[in-house]
């Protein structure tokens, strides 16, 4: 789908709740299409929340949200449908709405885009609207996707997904991502990054960025951890994956096979995450960015650089700027 230029008439996007759903799945998109609309100082985007009942939702968090009735709404060309996410109960229930259904197949050929964020996915999953579809969801939900519906072809390590106009999205602060990358196909991407840097966010991340689902397995792993303890205590070295099968007591084919099986990413990927992980440590801590390189195992600045800007989609610099608190105080 070619981008639109910034004259095109009024967007709506239209976000699909029910109770018990994800109040940030709501706000934080929302910002970013509201953030856009004050940047361009002209209309651009109009945001509805709809409930196939219409009126006041509650969400997971307590808080009453008030909704259109699906029924009043007729979708147009220049529409986005985002179904958000909610607690497994609430999901289950939605799935079962014959009426959302109905109302999602029959205005779907009409919207510009439909989405969904975090658990939102099982939805649209459940409806049918991603077999044969690139998707993903949050961590949590990802095997259950997979295992509900083998048609859709589940990408469990991505922040967001784009098949066509479909875009899914991962857990919660990841539909912030989407957005704004909805944004910058909309219009452009300095209005993206100008949001981006009101909203104190990622300047944007990537969605093929990990959702890190192999550190929480990790957290739960035990047959390599003393490898995995090993490796916390050495990124400042140049290790390989040779050293951390020679950690294991194993061969590098051997290692590398059971690796990536345990944790669900090879080693070299694992490694390199978590050298940018404590790298992002450090740069909040206050540390330079010419010695945190060093001090995670880069044998260059630019070579780090690189992979932080890969990892992260905002330079070393501009995250310690962001994110260090004393940095700012002293600023």
């Amino acid at each position: 789908m070619s981008n639109q230029s910034s004259g095109t008439a009024n967007r709506r996007v239209l976000f699909v709740i029910f109770e018990q759903f994800e109040l940030l799945d709501l706000s934080g998109p929302s910002s970013v299409f509201n953030g856009a609309q004050g940047l361009l100082q002209k209309p651009s985007y109009q945001v509805l929340t709809v409930s196939s009942s219409g009126g006041l939702v509650k969400s997971r968090s307590g808080i009453e949200v008030n909704s259109e009735k699906l029924a009043s709404i007729r979708v147009g060309r220049y529409d986005t449908l985002i179904v958000v996410g909610g607690s497994r109960e609430a999901i289950t229930k939605v799935t079962s709405d014959i009426f959302l259904q109905d109302w999602l197949l029959s205005n779907i050929s009409r919207a510009e885009r439909i989405g969904s964020i975090c658990s939102g996915a099982l939805v649209l999953a459940a409806f049918g609207f991603l077999d044969n579809k690139r998707a993903t969801t949050h961590w949590a939900d990802v095997a259950q996707m997979a295992d509900e519906f083998p048609a859709v072809n589940v990408e469990p390590d991505a922040l967001y997904c784009v098949d066509n106009n479909i875009w899914t999205s991962a857990g919660v602060t990841t539909g912030i991502d989407m957005a704004l990358a909805m944004v910058g196909q909309d219009h452009h991407n300095k209005i993206m990054h100008e949001i981006a840097k009101w909203l104190v966010v990622y300047v944007h991340r990537p969605g093929h960025q990990s959702q890190f689902s192999e550190l929480l397995a990790v957290q739960n792993n035990h047959k390599f951890s003393d490898v995995l303890l090993w490796l916390e205590n050495n990124l400042t070295k140049p290790i390989k994956v040779s050293d951390m099968a020679e950690q294991a007591c194993l061969t590098e084919r051997t290692f590398y096979r059971k690796f990536t099986d345990e944790i669900g990413t090879s080693p070299s990927k694992f490694l390199e995450k978590r050298r940018l992980n404590r790298a992002k440590l450090l740069l909040e801590q206050g540390e330079a960015v010419k010695a945190v390189h060093q001090k995670v195992g880069y044998q260059s600045e630019l070579g780090f650089r690189n992979s932080f800007v890969a990892m992260y989609g905002v330079s070393p610099a501009m995250f310690k700027k962001m994110h260090c608190k004393s940095c700012n105080q002293k600023s």
